[in-house]
């Protein structure tokens, strides 16, 4: 009971600030009128329309989408397939350093690379392909480990097992490795897109006119004066992050039931074993 009181003195002084936000949202002039309105949800006033929203929506969708796929992948490469240990370590350096790396000083990094002429990939510059390039690679770090954790509570002998029976890897990874680490997976892709929704730091020096994101836009609308309009559109990105944690809960929990069965079973065993 003690810890719950401490849980939830924290959890309410959370809902004070995002209830604050929300309540300077909806009236027409903080502090001085306070009855509400919806005018400040119009941001084509403002110039920063609700693309900006659809666009923060995207980026944090296919963030999550090919992040996890990229993540757990390396991940998997990292710890379970057996190769040079030098240059398995040089991999893990490179996964860990972004850790390390402000966001501004990714941003910064991008436009000096990615904005030369005479670079092949200089065709992403301004492009939706480069503010999710740059969001997968700032949260890297935390999902790669996530999934580094995951794999090694798998026995290693597996992929020599099933070489051993003639399986190729990539048939173990997917019918064994994949469904057992299913949960974590569902873990990382909710992590990015969440971060992916909310991200200013790194994608603040390489948005355009046309990949405005929410997270950018709030902060210029502060910038004008428009706090309450900031206010606004900082809410929209916590409703649709609650909103898709609520969608990913739902969908996840019936995928889990039938990849994780055997959780289930183990479970009922040793209850059976503790029991005689």
């Amino acid at each position: 009971m003690l810890m719950l009181g401490y849980c939830s003195f924290i959890t309410l002084i959370i809902l004070l600030m995002i209830g604050m936000a929300q309540f300077g949202a909806l009236v027409k002039f903080w502090p001085y009128n306070l009855s509400l309105t919806l005018k400040h949800y119009q941001f084509e006033v403002a110039g920063l329309g609700w693309e900006s929203f659809y666009n923060s929506v995207r980026l944090a969708f296919y963030t999550a989408i090919f992040g996890t796929i990229v993540i757990f992948i390396g991940s998997y490469i990292v710890e379970k397939l057996r190769f040079n240990e030098k240059l398995q370590g040089i991999v893990q350096f490179f996964a860990l350093m972004p850790m390390a790396v402000p966001g501004l000083v990714l941003g910064l990094a991008y436009i000096f690379y990615f904005n030369s002429k005479d670079n092949p990939l200089n065709f992403i510059y301004a492009t939706m392909a480069i503010l999710v390039i740059n969001t997968i690679v700032h949260f890297y770090t935390v999902s790669h480990l996530t999934g580094v954790t995951v794999l090694k509570q798998m026995d290693k002998e597996f992929e020599a097992v099933s070489l051993s029976l003639k399986v190729p890897i990539h048939k173990m990874f997917w019918r064994v490795t994949l469904p057992v680490c299913m949960p974590t997976i569902f873990d990382i892709s909710i992590y990015l897109f969440v971060n992916a929704m909310t991200t200013v730091s790194g994608v603040i020096f390489l948005y355009t006119y046309h990949t405005t994101l929410a997270s950018v836009s709030s902060i210029h609308l502060d910038e004008q004066g428009d706090v309450a309009g900031a206010a606004a559109m900082a809410m929209l990105i916590v409703y649709v992050s609650v909103l898709v944690r609520i969608i990913h809960a739902v969908i996840t929990k019936g995928i889990l039931r039938r990849t994780q069965a055997w959780r289930h079973g183990s479970a009922n065993i040793d209850q059976a074993v503790t029991h005689v």
